[in-house]
């Protein structure tokens, strides 16, 4: 293989990596964030004895997702 191509394919798996390293990252930010969103709701529901809507108005859980959590506390 030439040099220029050598530095071509190095270049591109370079730019792979970063963007696959990007990606995982912002999808186990994603990931932290909803686990933690999560346990937010299931302990006002257990500690203040709220309904799973009352738990996500405290936590001003945007509505958007309300349906999202909803179903993963029946999950």
């Amino acid at each position: 293989m030439c040099n220029l191509s050598k530095g071509v394919e190095e270049r591109g798996i370079a730019r792979g990596l970063a963007q696959g390293l990007e990606r995982g990252l912002a999808q186990g930010l994603e990931r932290g964030l909803e686990t933690g969103t999560l346990n937010a709701i299931r302990n006002l529901m257990e500690t203040m004895k709220l309904t799973a809507e009352q738990a996500m108005e405290a936590l001003k859980v945007p509505e958007a997702e309300k349906v999202k959590y909803a179903g993963m506390l029946k999950g």
